[in-house]
């Protein structure tokens, strides 16, 4: 029986979003391995590029949502695409030119961090329009299994890259992975509707909508306030992970990417158990049971002092990411079940704010406290909070359902 075209048009969704999500990830490590083994960054040096990865969830994830509810969201994910594509490729030009800078790298981590605002949002928002709502969990599976593919591939071949090819040839791959992408995408045949410009208001509105309705959901204003302390705690370790394993303990940058490639399989195994896990234990249960029951494994990668204890921070992040991803899968679902179409947008980048938008503060606080109370210090610190932000989830009255959106 052939394909429908909702469905068609999803893998091409999904391809495109598999060579976006590598690139992503080759980016998120290449570039402080790059400061790093390249241009000897320190630590707050590190953690200021960190930083700046992810600040645009705190500077433009709000009104992202109003735009993506405006705007036609697949013509926003190839620019989205394409302009990624154009500042990676600038690393290339300034490095035959002469060479790249830190400060370089700098601008390109916030630019392609607000590019990528813009597309996961727009990606949440569109989904629902080529599934339908009985396709949904299915379909955030294969999204969500596939960045975990990208998460392991990712790392592993930004280690190797920096390390044979260095900055060019690096940066020519990753801005590869962005262009592809976008052609992909544009063999998506489904109409690509927005809003009518008479439906359109005040921009400052349309976001105090969006915040409204998050916390004003009970589901969705725990899985905020828990998340975002989760990933706070998250970025305090991966921003000093780099520096621990490479600076202090003399590691190869491929065998660090090691690490992050161990997150990633993690996140395979927590897609690909999400869908029968939901079944067996309940879909509420399982967004809160995965982290708590998985969050304290981060406290392996502090434990980690010398080459040899790669492998065990490697196994503890391959069992956070795999309870991590398996809750992330349900509580996207949901969400997306439980709001109006119209408001998915805000609903999307709202959350993106709360939950992402921490991420470059503990990026920042990893960098602060490693060059004030010492890299091994500041893993601690991490983990240990990581743990703690599950808090909120036990307390709470998740496991009772909430109402779907009519």
């Amino acid at each position: 029986m052939g394909q429908t075209v909702g469905e068609r048009d999803f893998r091409a969704l999904w391809a495109g979003a598999g060579f976006s999500q590598f690139a992503t990830r080759m980016t998120a490590v290449a570039l402080p391995l790059l400061a790093v083994a390249h241009l000897h960054a320190s630590p707050f040096q590190v953690g200021v590029l960190t930083t700046l990865s992810t600040l645009p969830f705190l500077l433009v994830g709000l009104p992202a949502g109003a735009i993506v509810d405006r705007v036609r969201q697949r013509r926003l994910l190839i620019w989205a695409d394409l302009g990624r594509a154009g500042l990676v490729a600038s690393v290339v030009v300034a490095a035959l030119l002469g060479g790249a800078r830190l400060i370089q790298l700098d601008l390109v981590a916030f630019g392609a961090g607000v590019l990528a605002v813009f597309f996961d949002v727009a990606q949440q928002s569109y989904v629902p329009q080529l599934l339908g709502r009985d396709g949904l969990v299915a379909g955030n599976t294969r999204l969500t299994a596939t960045t975990s593919v990208a998460q392991i591939a990712g790392p592993a071949f930004a280690g190797l890259a920096v390390g044979l090819a260095g900055t060019s040839g690096t940066m020519l791959t990753i801005a590869a992975g962005f262009a592809v992408s976008a052609a992909l995408l544009t063999r998506i045949t489904a109409a690509d509707t927005h809003r009518e410009p008479a439906a359109r208001r005040h921009l400052a509105r349309e976001i105090r909508e969006g915040l409204a309705y998050v916390s004003g959901e009970p589901l969705l204003r725990v899985i905020a306030i828990s998340g975002s302390g989760y990933n706070f705690c998250c970025l305090i370790l991966q921003s000093m992970v780099t520096v621990r394993f490479v600076a202090q303990l003399g590691m190869s940058t491929a065998l660090a990417s090691v690490y992050f490639s161990a997150g990633g399989a993690g996140g395979i195994l927590g897609a690909m158990l999400a869908r029968h896990l939901a079944d067996r234990i309940g879909r509420y249960r399982l967004i809160w049971l995965a982290l708590v029951a998985t969050g304290p494994f981060a406290l392996l990668t502090p434990l980690a002092r010398a080459p040899s204890g790669l492998w065990l921070a490697a196994g503890g992040y391959f069992i956070v990411s795999a309870g991590a991803i398996a809750s992330n899968v349900v509580q996207v679902s949901l969400r997306q079940e439980i709001c109006p179409p119209e408001l998915r947008g805000r609903m999307n980048a709202t959350m993106r704010f709360v939950l992402w938008g921490s991420m470059p503060l503990g990026g920042l606080t990893g960098g602060v406290l490693g060059a004030t109370v010492g890299v091994p210090a500041a893993l601690w610190v991490g983990a240990c909070g990581l743990v703690l932000s599950c808090l909120p989830l036990v307390v709470s009255q998740l496991r009772r359902p909430v109402t779907a959106a009519r």
